[in-house]
């Protein structure tokens, strides 16, 4: 039951964790415990669970999205909001089904991720996706004005923080149905297996140090504690991102 480091590699960043795992096997497997014998799970398990898949969404997004890509917002005008997920579903797969069609007449393969989301105003779809031609050649959306945005230069993106961020408590059918949202992406979707480092302990510095060739975003900083429900125990964890850079630019940090 060992400390460990994992490291994503995600091309322009890395994103690190620091943390102790349950079981780790011959082969590198990590199992984590989450809930008690009564499937229960702690608040602060909890929000360490929440952390946790913010972090692999960023991994998947920050690995295949970057500088030029579109992130686009799919709203529904009033009058045009479907009365059931089944039917939202079959809106998301016949505009996609579109969508691939235009890519393949550009010579392109379509690469997209996102979720549905009801953040308590409307059901509405969050998706990012490659630019491989002008936005204009896009499908018209029928069911609303879709907000869209570029994405930056920035060589770590926080979009799939954003895509698991969790909705409101307000009773809707939608929420019913996909408590959190429901993850749609593309199946050529790079996905980076960690590096995993076994580590003699939690005694690491609470602000990590700079890289070679990276530094420490730390705004992106997290020291924090999840419990084992089987023992009891209090573990420390810490989560970070180092982003790729110059001399020049770690000096200006």
């Amino acid at each position: 039951m060992p400390w460990i480091k994992k490291e994503y590699d995600c091309g322009n960043c890395i994103v690190v964790v620091k943390e102790f795992c349950t079981r780790y096997g011959s082969k590198g497997k990590i199992t984590y415990n989450t809930t008690n014998e009564r499937g229960e799970v702690s608040e602060k398990t909890q929000r360490y669970l929440e952390k946790r898949a913010q972090r692999k969404a960023d991994v998947v997004v920050n690995s295949n999205f970057g500088k030029g890509d579109y992130f686009i917002t799919f709203t529904f005008a009033r009058g045009k909001l479907p009365d059931s997920v089944e039917e939202l579903n079959r809106i998301r797969r016949n505009y996609f089904d579109q969508l691939r069609k235009v890519y393949k007449e550009h010579g392109a393969e379509l690469k997209y991720y996102g979720r549905l989301h009801d953040e308590g105003v409307r059901p509405h779809f969050h998706f990012v996706f490659n630019n491989k031609f002008n936005i204009a050649d896009f499908p018209e959306w029928k069911y609303g004005n879709p907000k869209i945005e570029i994405l930056d230069g920035r060589k770590h993106h926080t979009i799939g923080s954003y895509f698991e961020r969790g909705t409101t408590d307000e009773e809707k059918e939608v929420k019913k149905l996909h408590p959190r949202g429901k993850v749609y992406c593309s199946k050529n979707l790079y996905r980076p297996k960690p590096k995993i480092t076994k580590m003699k302990g939690s005694r690491w510095r609470d602000i990590p140090k700079n890289r070679q060739g990276y530094y420490v975003d730390k705004s992106t900083l997290e020291n924090g504690y999840t419990e084992n429900p089987y023992n009891r125990g209090t573990y420390r964890y810490q989560s970070y991102v180092l982003v790729k850079s110059n001399e020049k630019e770690r000096l200006n940090i």
